[in-house]
């Protein structure tokens, strides 16, 4: 079936329809576009059902913008579809990052759900059950990644174990049809961002359509006990959770998820015989409550990073969504400057912080921050490298000690630097060319621990464009796409 395009909502939205019947929606997960759904699976609903499968925006043949990724944006992408195509009402299925933009959308617009389906998904908020720390760096480190490469990275942790050996040329040929449209690096970041800062959780006892909630027993991303959660509080709902399933259990148990989905909407009534089991959950760790102390930034630079980056760690929670206790990041590389005559080493715990909070810290490979010609051509290869590989600008990040060392550099590269932050400023410069953010001298980890955040959060994406000079070693980056605004 060809894809169809859309205009909705501020972007062009791939889809695709097959079938007749009552309308069924399916809404695909993280980075992944409509022809990851199990072709046969797909063409046996279709006998039953008119279905729409949408690409979500940033995927497959639907626009990808650097912003409007918030999961309440993503529900009205697809409202406005459905809106374009003249359907009122429809049969809903999500899974993964899907089932929360289901979650949304049957929230916004719950005239619109006739029966809803969630599918190894969860609702986020406070009681959610996250992923190993483990976990989530599998799905969340790709840069420098093919798309081969990361799809056989993320499948580990994806499919159930022993899946991979006992089906692999099934799982060889579901990954060449996903990467065959890639999702790019800044998408699946600004996803990863959205679905870590979504929480349903609140809105799950008003939802009054027939729900159906399937899971695996085995699914390592999004552990079974969010499924539980998710039934308990929607009125009425039924659970399933299917033995031997890992996060792909629509691939994995495609036969009896698609009994059970045909079973759940072609009953008269809500009312199908599935018990709420019993699941095995794993132990979720405790934050500790150590208190935080302010501390001078210039006086205690490394004892204070030290505390910064544990306690930021433990806001992430070690989590595939650590933003429901913070706001998360986006993905993009922050450059560390040592203080001058300082070393790298004393950055570390701030990295730690900052990745955990949704970032990519590079340091700058500096032992000693001379602030010399040495110290310029260090930075300069560490933000060449890493603004090539991941594919955007850059923010430098420097103590108020470096701050004209950090400034000649955003000087002397815009092409590969937006933003300066500046960590206990005793004053702000005048320069003009730089935009520059200060975090003033009375700097503790307290003030830090919003500030930076905050600041991170503020700078918007700027994509760049790589060519390869003629050796094959230096980069010319030219900007092509700049984008100001935040998410809506």
């Amino acid at each position: 079936m060809f894809p169809r395009l859309a205009k909705v909502n501020g972007i062009n939205l791939a889809y695709r329809v097959q079938g007749e019947g009552p309308p069924l929606v399916l809404v695909m997960g993280y980075r992944l576009n409509s022809t990851a759904w199990p072709a046969t699976f797909i063409e046996r609903l279709a006998e039953r059902f008119t279905v729409v499968t949408p690409d979500n925006r940033g995927t497959g043949l639907s626009d990808k913008p650097v912003e409007g990724y918030a999961l309440a944006n993503m529900a009205r992408d697809i409202a406005g579809l459905l809106d374009g195509l003249k359907i009122d009402r429809v049969h809903l299925l999500g899974y993964s990052m899907g089932g929360a933009i289901a979650q949304e959308f049957v929230r916004q617009f719950p005239d619109r759900v006739d029966r809803l389906l969630l599918c190894a998904t969860m609702a986020g908020g406070p009681s959610a059950n996250y992923a190993d720390a483990s976990v989530s760096s599998v799905m969340r480190d790709l840069d420098g990644l093919s798309p081969e490469q990361a799809a056989r990275r993320i499948w580990k942790v994806t499919y159930a174990p022993g899946y991979l050996e006992q089906h692999r040329a099934l799982a060889e040929d579901q990954m060449r049809r996903e990467i065959a449209l890639p999702t790019p690096l800044h998408a699946a970041d600004l996803q990863f961002q959205a679905f870590a800062e979504f929480d349903g959780s609140q809105a799950l006892t008003a939802i009054r359509c027939p729900t159906l909630v399937l899971t695996g027993d085995l699914d390592e991303l999004i552990p079974p006990k969010n499924s539980l959660m998710i039934a308990k509080l929607i009125p009425g709902a039924k659970l399933v959770v299917i033995h031997g399933g890992g996060h792909r259990v629509l691939w994995e148990a495609q036969q009896k998820c698609f009994e059970l989905i045909t079973e759940f909407l072609g009953s008269a009534s809500s009312e199908i015989a599935l018990p709420l089991p019993e699941v095995g959950f794993r132990r979720q760790r405790t934050a500790s409550n150590s208190s935080s102390s302010t501390i001078e930034l210039f006086a205690n630079w490394p004892s204070l990073l030290a505390r910064a980056g544990f306690e930021a760690l433990t806001i992430a929670r070690q989590s595939i969504m650590a933003g429901s206790a913070s706001q998360y990041g986006d993905g993009k590389p922050v450059i560390l400057v040592p203080l001058l005559l300082g070393s790298d080493l004393t950055l570390v715990p701030i990295s730690l912080w900052l990745k955990a909070l949704g970032y990519r810290p590079v340091l700058a490979g500096l032992l000693l921050n001379l602030g010399g010609s040495h110290g310029d051509r260090a930075l300069s290869r560490a933000i060449r490298d890493t603004t090539g590989r991941i594919g955007r600008k850059a923010v430098l990040l420097a103590h108020y000690s470096g701050v004209t060392q950090a400034l000649r550099m955003a000087a002397l590269h815009p092409e590969w630097i937006s933003d300066v932050v500046i960590l206990a400023a005793a004053r702000r410069h005048s320069d003009e060319s730089v935009r520059t953010h200060y975090i003033s001298s009375g700097w503790s980890l307290t003030k830090g621990i919003v500030e930076l955040p905050r600041i991170l959060r503020n700078i918007g994406i700027e994509l760049i464009e790589e060519s390869t000079s003629s050796d094959n070693r230096t980069r010319h980056l030219g900007t092509r796409t700049t984008a100001r605004k935040r998410q809506t």
